[in-house]
């Protein structure tokens, strides 16, 4: 893409691709199915995670460079930061349960994640997805995104994110 400047002169501009997204959060009776509330909010691509997907790239290789593999959910209420690499306050993290792709749109990747009813109880304000060399352990892996969330889940419910990541 080109763009003339004040003297005439074309120069090049860069195309920017910026991941984005967005994450859904659906919150179930785990006894009646009925959904019981469904929030849509905007998601935060951290420096760590675009770090990350520049790497694999490059062709960096070492621990799944750019493979996004877990979930997490915790309990902090500080708002997302572009510098964020960890929750704040993690309490719960699972595998990805299914990756798609968005049949919307060729550039975009979904990734949904399941939580029974034993599972992230408590009051979450915070969820986040982990991954190159991420593991069922608490902070641990490469920090994608992180998104406030404002839900309480107990027992009797079941709670599905569903992360829609756009490239460009």
């Amino acid at each position: 893409m080109y763009k003339k400047n004040t003297e005439g002169i074309y120069l090049e501009i860069p195309d920017i691709v910026i991941p984005r997204g967005h994450i859904a959060l659906y919150l179930h009776n785990a006894k009646t199915g009925k959904l019981k509330s469904l929030d849509i909010q905007k998601n935060m691509f951290v420096t760590s995670g675009k770090n990350s997907l520049a790497d694999s790239l490059r062709g960096t290789t070492s621990n799944n460079k750019g493979i996004i593999t877990y979930c997490a959910v915790g309990t902090d209420d500080t708002a997302p930061a572009l510098t964020d690499v960890l929750l704040g306050t993690e309490i719960e993290r699972k595998l990805i349960s299914t990756r798609e792709i968005d049949s919307g749109a060729d550039n975009a990747a979904i990734f949904t994640t399941f939580f029974n009813t034993s599972e992230a109880n408590g009051s979450l304000k915070e969820a986040g997805l982990f991954g190159d060399n991420a593991s069922d352990t608490v902070d641990t892996g490469t920090l994608f995104c992180r998104t406030a969330i404002d839900r309480t889940k107990s027992s009797s419910d079941t709670l599905t994110l569903e992360w829609t990541i756009i490239i460009g």
